[in-house]
């Protein structure tokens, strides 16, 4: 207490920036607490879509169960929460978030919406919220889960915003939260998208198959696992320095941090990229330390420490990449992989055997990922083959279209278009070999408004390759399936679509096996 000052209540706008400091350090504080609400809600998608570092934009879409419209106010109240009852159930919880904080501290210090839908309720609902203050509270069309949106962060407390670092750094704190819950959920579909780029999509696949989409240059895993009386630990080792990423620790299937564990783990491992899922009794780990619940402290360090340096003594063989290249980015380029083409499935999907597993493959997404492929090598190289027509395609132009043309006319021609403006009128020569005639003149308007746009090359190459691609409907001979597989395994993704649509659905013998009784 200073001298002379009279003790005085604070202001509740004063109260929740305090309080919100303690939560929300940075943006990536934003996404963890997100991310983990979208878990904790049963979700088995999450969008998450980034502007400037998080300093314009942290949204997070789920498909999660929902808020039902009558809980949606109470979600931005302090210490509203449905995880616990009692104190008690603080030192037995199986969710993330708790205390009900988080949600209360985001939208005191940013330009807040949330719209929610349960699978039972027809309409959705919008609360929109700024600086704690509810703005409006609205019914809207939405499916079923969640999304939020956070704009402007720190717009109302210009001193806080200041200690921001640059929207590069600020988006590799994002870019290591993301890592972190997609790794420990590779159950789950992730996707994260940066200024209209897209910078992960993840699918469903093994842990394994996880670390290497997101860490392409490890080639082998060794495997970690051992348990004692205390408790288990499971994880992955990486010889391979090239990655050039701390490890990751995770407690009770929390991403953490403790100096302690830090120290120990440096000396274990040394430099060598690691990911560590430990399992400890709930009441020998605090997760209060501190209000964002990343540290970590135990009820004692010696038996911790002893447990994950037993462990180091329980790597198990290397988890080697497979042959098999539907589930490698780095085996594509093999050129004698067999497969066993058993059937088409209403003239749409490949049915496929290979290395003890049956495949189904999109035969329009697989074939539009070759054209994506072929098309974006000759598009950097200007080598896109044309044909010539023997009757110019003729369309008459507005103003505005002129306008565009002159201001993409270079584009245009290196996508593989001949054409003149003369007066109010287009005459189309030349289009790009690979596109009908019938679809040129609608792709090339297409394209124009992409451009328009300011859309990337990358998303405008993908629209053509779509275009240009064989359909669902379309009969494939076996001859005609082969090559189409044969050239799908040559591009630098066979696991996408440009879109970010997967192209296939692997289904293992061993889980037939065990379906129908038979392992």
């Amino acid at each position: 207490m200073i001298a002379g000052k009279k003790v005085r209540q604070l202001p509740e706008d004063v109260i929740k920036k305090i309080a919100a400091g303690e939560i929300v350090e940075r943006p990536a504080n934003v996404l963890k607490e997100l991310i983990e609400n979208a878990i904790d809600a049963g979700a088995d998608s999450i969008e998450v879509y980034i502007e400037k570092g998080g300093k314009k934009l942290i949204q997070v879409r789920d498909n999660g169960e929902g808020i039902y419209p009558e809980d949606l106010p109470e979600v931005i109240k302090r210490y509203t929460t449905s995880k616990i009852a009692s104190i008690d159930d603080i030192y037995d919880l199986h969710s993330y978030g708790f205390r009900g904080e988080a949600l209360y501290s985001i939208s005191a210090v940013s330009k807040f919406s949330i719209i929610s839908k349960p699978e039972d309720v027809s309409l959705g609902k919008e609360l929109y919220v700024e600086g704690g203050i509810i703005k409006y509270i609205s019914e809207t069309g939405a499916p079923t889960g969640t999304t939020v949106k956070v704009r402007d962060l720190f717009y109302n407390v210009p001193a806080r915003q200041k200690f921001l670092k640059s929207e590069k750094t600020e988006l590799v704190h994002i870019i290591d939260t993301f890592i972190k819950y997609a790794l420990k959920h590779p159950d789950k579909t992730f996707r994260l998208t940066v200024d209209g780029k897209e910078k992960f999509n993840l699918i469903p696949a093994s842990i394994e198959d996880r670390i290497r989409h997101i860490y392409p240059k490890i080639q082998e895993v060794f495997k970690i696992e051992y348990e004692n009386e205390l408790g288990k630990v499971e994880g992955y080792i990486s010889l391979n320095e090239a990655v050039n990423k701390k490890g990751i620790i995770y407690v009770n299937d929390r991403p953490i941090r403790n100096w302690v564990l830090d120290k120990v783990l440096k000396s274990t491992f040394g430099k060598n990229f690691y990911i560590l899922f430990i399992a400890l009794p709930p009441y020998f780990v605090d997760f209060n330390v501190h209000p964002s619940k990343e540290e970590v402290k135990f009820k004692k360090d010696a038996p911790v420490i002893d447990l994950i340096k037993r462990s180091a003594e329980h790597i198990k063989t290397p988890i080697k990449k497979k042959t098999s290249v539907l589930r490698s980015d780095k085996a594509i380029y093999q050129k004698d992989v067999e497969f066993k083409v058993l059937d088409q499935v209403e003239d749409t999907f490949l049915v496929v055997y290979l290395d003890g597993d049956v495949y189904l493959i999109d035969q329009h997404v697989a074939h539009e990922r070759i054209n994506y492929h072929l098309l974006k090598k000759k598009y950097l190289t200007y080598e896109i083959p044309k044909k010539s027509l023997d009757n110019p395609i003729i369309e008459n132009l507005t103003y505005e279209d002129i306008e565009k043309i002159k201001a993409n006319q270079d584009k245009l021609f290196s996508l593989g278009y001949i054409f003149d403006v003369e007066g109010e009128h287009l005459f189309i020569r030349a289009i790009p070999s690979f596109v009908e005639e019938k679809e040129a003149k609608k792709l090339f308007f297409d394209i124009l408004n992409e451009f328009d746009k300011n859309k990337p090359i990358e998303d405008i190459l993908a629209e053509i390759s779509c275009k240009s691609s064989i359909t669902s409907g379309d009969l494939l001979s076996d001859k005609e399936a082969q090559a189409l597989l044969k050239n799908w395994l040559l591009t630098d993704n066979p696991n996408l679509c440009p879109h970010g649509r997967p192209i296939y659905y692997r289904i293992s013998l061993e889980q037939v096996r065990k379906i129908i009784g038979r392992s």
